[in-house]
This record gives structure tokens, C-alpha cells and sequence, in this order.
């Protein structure tokens, strides 16, 4: 089990000199890594993990083309404090998905940038850290409780990120009928306050402040409540603030929040840092907003690049398209194609309508509910809706089947 303070013990499995030779020069120049020795696998796979003890295995795609689901699964399942990093061949990306769901944590693609492998590594070993650190281990196979965090983000400027977080947190709130978070994460120059005609002092920084010390109390009284029915974190009142926050303070923020609010979207903006990815770690699912346009199809592309040395498994993104509806739009059809993943949500474009809600300071699914925009929106809440509810069921049901056991087992002991 990896702490954060000693050496990471990586174990390459591959029969490509070349490959293992590119690995090599890239983690044993990094004093965090220890990088084990090429390993005799004559006694098989799993007797040499379970000898090696590694805190990562990168594992070569080619090294087992018949079986390799299943062997990732068995390594999984047996090995569950060995982190498994499929490298992945260009030519195989279609089998991206089924190498995350049989178990692996991530995938890179290869041929591969050295900083690129790099970043993957110590994100998965930053998550798997985290994830033990003040957690207690379930002695049952049991779901873990959803967490019902959504974070709105677009590589690109403009795309309209604080306008949709805004609409489906309202929209969100009057589906659910449960109390729904709204978090300004764009801490520099952060407009939702704005958007909702919100005057207050109150900060993620009053929170951000008092870190060691959370609770209900405090949360409930530097978070805002809006006239439509939500909660509203706004962003920090300064840049000065902004730059004095650390990923690890605001991970414990968000989830101190996930303990008080059962919904939270998240407006994650356009600029992807150590912050924004803290976001989009503490979130079920990452709403990803672009326009039907080239140059926001290209930094979508980077993005999810980028999300996959972030240990993000395929269906974590969801893509929402804002703006449709021009003449000089790219079709539907052709985004889908490119990016390879379905289309959750589109929203049509109405410039002068929103222009006007945000001057106003009232959403426009508050001010004019029939409007086209405002009726998109709220479908994409209904369908995000279905996901939760879905969620906590399926977390309720695996609940049930443990307190089963645990009484099972009770009335055998006597």
C-alpha cells in the first residue's frame, strides 16, 4: 500500500525491448520511482506480483493479445494495492474502454511522450493516496456512497461553462426536489454571483480558511441561498485569495460539502490547473461544454488527451453542446464521429436571450422557462437525474445485501 512519503515500485510487463527501454529512461532518472528489474515471468504474472509487491504495473497490451481482459481482471481482483497502467497501442484505442472496465486504472497511448507517462504515473499514484488516506476499507463488497458532483468545464474560452452550470443547478434543484450546491470554481474572475444578481461577501476562501475545522455549522453559514431554491458557493472576492489555495485544502472543502449537500455542480471554467483537476477528481462526472466549431473540437481532442494521463475512465466525460442551431455549425453527427463518445446534452443558441439573463442577473430558465435554451437545459437535468437516482439506489441496494451478510453472519456466531 503506497503512502506519500516512500519510493513507488513500478513493475514493466512486456516483451518490447524498445518499449521497456523507454519506460526505463524515464522513471529511474525520478527519485520518487523505484524501478524494479526486468522480472524472470517463467512462474507466471501473478506469482511475480505477489512476490514484487509493485505499487504500479505497467502493463503492455501486447504482451498477452489472447486473454489480456482477463488478466488485467485477475491482477485487479487479486492485487487491488497495484495500481495497473495499460500501455496501449494506437492501432487498439477502440478497446480504450474494456482495458478501464477489466480493472486497469488508466491507459496510455503508445507511442508516448516521457513527461506524459510521467503524469500519469503520479496521478494515479496521487489518487490512490488519497483515496486511502482517512478512508475506512468496508469489510463487504459494497458500493461506495455517490458523491452526485458534477463539474461543468471547457478547454475552450467562451464556451458558455458558468451559463449552463448556473441554468442546470436551478434546473437540477426543481427536478430532484433536493437541495443542490452551486460552486463558483473559477477563482479568478468567477461570474455566478453575478449571473444570479448575488451580493455578498461570502467565499470558498472563508471555507478554504477554516479547513481543519468543518462542519455543518460553518458550511451552512458561509454558503448563500439563492431566491430560486439553490445553494451558492461564489468564488474568492480577490485574486490574492485565489492564489493562496492549495488542491489538498480544496479537496477536503468539496468533500466536507459532499457531507452537508446530497447535488453540487461545480463551475470549473476554461482554465484546466492543479485546482480543476481537484474538482473534476472529486466528481462523478465531468460535464465538458463545446461548440459546434473547429477550434473548440481540437481543444476538446487535447482535453481528453490530457484526462486520460488523469486516470479518467471513458464514461467520467460527458459532453454537452452549447450553442447549435447556426448554419455554419458543425453537425452533430461529425462531433460524435471525432471524438468517438455520444453527445448527452445540446443546447441551442440564442446570443441576445442569454446576453440578456446575465445583465439582468436571472437565469434564464427562471425568467422565461418556455425558452427554447431553458427547456434544453432541463432536459439535461432530467437525464442527469436518472443517473443520480440510479446511483443512490444501486448504493442503497448493495447496502442492503451487506447488512444481509453482516446479520447472516451474526445469527451463526450465536
Amino acid at each position: 500500500m503506497p503512502t506519500s512519503t516512500e519510493q513507488k515500485r513500478i513493475l514493466v510487463i512486456s516483451k518490447n525491448p524498445t518499449l521497456e527501454s523507454s519506460i526505463n529512461s524515464a522513471i529511474k532518472g525520478q527519485t520518487e520511482f523505484l524501478m524494479l528489474e526486468s522480472p524472470n515471468l517463467a512462474k507466471g504474472i501473478l506469482p511475480t506480483i505477489a512476490e514484487l509487491q509493485p505499487d504500479v504495473i505497467l502493463l503492455d497490451y501486447e504482451y498477452q493479445a489472447r486473454g489480456f481482459f482477463d488478466l488485467v481482471d485477475k491482477i485487479a481482483t487479486e492485487y487491488p494495492g497495484s495500481a495497473v497502467i495499460v500501455i496501449l497501442p494506437e492501432s487498439e484505442m477502440s478497446n480504450s474502454e474494456r482495458v478501464i472496465l477489466s480493472g486497469a486504472r488508466t491507459f496510455i497511448v503508445n507511442p508516448f511522450k516521457q513527461e506524459n507517462l510521467l503524469t500519469t504515473v503520479r496521478r494515479v499514484m496521487e489518487l490512490m493516496v488519497r483515496n486511502q488516506t482517512g478512508s475506512v476499507q468496508p469489510t463487504l463488497n459494497v458500493l461506495a456512497r455517490p458523491k452526485n458532483t458534477f463539474t461543468v468545464f471547457s478547454p475552450k474560452g467562451g464556451a458558455g461553462t458558468t451559463t449552463v452550470a448556473t441554468n442546470l443547478a436551478i434546473s437540477l434543484n426543481k427536478v430532484m426536489r433536493e437541495d443542490v450546491l452551486l460552486v463558483d470554481g473559477k477563482y479568478l474572475f468567477g461570474h455566478v454571483a453575478l449571473c444570479l444578481n448575488l451580493r455578498t461577501a461570502n467565499s470558498l476562501t472563508d471555507l478554504i480558511t477554516h479547513v481543519g475545522m468543518l462542519d455543518q455549522r460553518l458550511i451552512k453559514q458561509v454558503v448563500v441561498r439563492h431566491i430560486s431554491g439553490i445553494n451558492v458557493l461564489p468564488s474568492p472576492n480577490s485574486i490574492s485569495e485565489a492564489q493562496g489555495i492549495r488542491p489538498d485544502d480544496l479537496f477536503k472543502v468539496i468533500q466536507a460539502l459532499q457531507q452537508v449537500y446530497p447535488n453540487i455542480i461545480i463551475d470549473g471554467g476554461s482554465h484546466l490547473n492543479e485546482n480543476t483537476v481537484t474538482y473534476m477528481d472529486s466528481s462523478d462526472k465531468v460535464l465538458v461544454v463545446l461548440n459546434p466549431d473547429l477550434a473548440s473540437l481540437r481543444d476538446v481532442r487535447q482535453f481528453m488527451e490530457i484526462s486520460q494521463t488523469l486516470s479518467y475512465p471513458p464514461g467520467k466525460i460527458f459532453f454537452i453542446l452549447n450553442l447549435t442551431g447556426r448554419k455554419a455549425d458543425v453537425k452533430r453527427e461529425e462531433i460524435e464521429n471525432i471524438l468517438k463518445m455520444k453527445i448527452f446534452g445540446k443546447i441551442p443558441a440564442d446570443e441576445n436571450s442569454a446576453l440578456s439573463s446575465l445583465n439582468e442577473g436571472v437565469p434564464l430558465v427562471l425568467k422565461n422557462p418556455n425558452h427554447p435554451i431553458s427547456s434544453a437545459i432541463t432536459d439535461i437535468a432530467k437525464d442527469l437525474a436518472k443517473l443520480i437516482k440510479k446511483a443512490n439506489q444501486d448504493y442503497l441496494e448493495s447496502h442492503k445485501v451487506e447488512t444481509s451478510e453482516i446479520l447472516t453472519k451474526s445469527s451463526k456466531l450465536g
